[in-house]
């Protein structure tokens, strides 16, 4: 069971109240466009990479760095530490995410080439007939399911995560489209619970959920008995669990282990016309998740990683620290297209994609997923450091997910 300190619910509220801003996976952020020059170096140690090669002629890019976000820290490091600039690519960090970046990416005026946050919103644009390619990842996981302190254990499993029977007799409560009630109501589906029993729950006149405004809501609802059990992205379990007596019943990641949560998003069209641009920033991405993972074992480096982020994103070091090293989330930049697939058929099981031009009940996302810039990127990385065992390690991850 996943406990936390008042530290830890007094640095996350800290960060909340200071920014005005918790930005999860897919959520709106059109702050004022800004640009960050590549290379600026923050920190002075062994990591900053040294140019590997001449300047290349690489067409730049236009990347979405939405203002205040965190998750999208591995393109945070890539770009201040100087990485896209030791592969040679020029890297124009924009403000935006979004409806607004789909937008840019869609149209053919050369504003934004690839969103770095965001999911379900993308596989919407989809529908809506957008011409888009997910083309590597941003992070994973990210979800809870909670319960009031002091209730939780009544609804976890002995073999399996979760006793079913008690969850689906349980009042829910959930804001619409929650990922981590669509992570859920598959994982219950997988384990014997029928569609007709979750069919009662979700409706509304069965008095068995309640469909809330947002976050806190849920969190308030729970706190108040008017609801047993609520779905939460992890930041706001954390966040409001000594506010509002909370307890983390499940990761959503324990019920479906790293299920997709942001993805990065281009246009195929652009992916074509700039596609060794592409390959130079995959690599640079994934030398700067390589530079991350140093961080979970080597103080110096995880100091540094820290310093970087929040000096970019302006939220306090030990909010970034709790959020980047603390089980809020797990970044990855591999694209999976088998969890891509896997979650699209959960959320089109949920209902979360009635009403779009296309049917996801029979469209085959695979079909706007392309992983050749990524993995290009990961072999030429893996022939000029062939002991590098890190590497390797994306690779057998590569091979096993797309």
């Amino acid at each position: 069971m996943r406990k936390f300190g008042k530290k830890l619910g007094t640095i996350l509220l800290s960060a909340a109240l200071t920014t005005g801003l918790l930005t999860g996976c897919g959520e709106k952020n059109t702050a004022d466009s800004t640009t960050a020059a590549a290379g600026t170096q923050a920190g002075n140690n062994d990591a900053t990479p040294a140019a590997t090669e001449a300047a290349k002629n690489l067409e730049p890019l236009s990347v979405s760095y939405p203002a205040g976000n965190i998750r999208v820290t591995i393109n945070i490091l890539a770009l201040q530490k100087g990485y896209f600039e030791a592969e040679g690519v020029k890297v124009n960090a924009v403000a935006v995410g979004g409806n607004d970046a789909l937008t840019a990416i869609n149209e053919d005026n050369g504003q934004l080439d690839i969103l770095t946050a965001g999911f379900v919103p993308d596989v919407q644009a989809i529908g809506a007939g957008y011409d888009l390619s997910f083309i590597a990842g941003t992070a994973v996981e990210g979800g809870a399911v909670i319960a009031k302190k002091g209730n939780a254990d009544q609804y976890k499993g002995t073999t399996l995560k979760l006793n079913t029977e008690n969850v689906t007799k349980a009042k829910l409560g959930f804001a619409r489209n929650e990922a981590s009630w669509v992570v859920t109501r598959q994982y219950l589906l997988d384990n014997g619970v029928s569609a007709d029993v979750i069919a009662s729950i979700e409706n509304e006149g069965s008095g068995n959920v309640s469909y809330l405004a947002d976050s806190t809501a849920t969190a308030q609802a729970v706190q108040k008995g008017e609801v047993e059990l609520g779905f939460l992205p992890m930041e706001f379990a954390l966040l409001y669990a000594d506010a509002y007596d909370l307890e983390i019943v499940a990761a959503a990641g324990d019920l479906s282990p790293n299920y997709v949560c942001c993805r990065e998003v281009t246009s195929k069209k652009r992916l074509n016309d700039k596609f060794d641009s592409f390959v130079a920033y995959e690599k640079a991405r994934i030398k700067a998740f390589e530079y991350y993972k140093k961080g979970e074992t080597d103080a110096t480096v995880k100091a540094d990683v820290v310093k970087t982020v929040a000096d970019y994103s302006g939220k306090e070091s030990d909010y970034v620290e709790t959020y980047l090293y603390g089980g809020v989330t797990k970044f990855a930049v591999d694209p999976n297209t088998s969890g891509i697939k896997k979650y699209v058929q959960a959320a089109y099981n949920s209902g979360l994609f009635t009403g779009n031009a296309v049917d996801f009940g029979t469209y085959d996302i695979t079909q706007n997923v392309n992983t050749t810039a990524y993995k290009k990127a990961l072999d030429e990385l893996i022939a000029a450091n062939p002991d590098n065992t890190f590497y390797k390690e994306l690779l057998t991850e590569y091979q096993g997910a797309n």
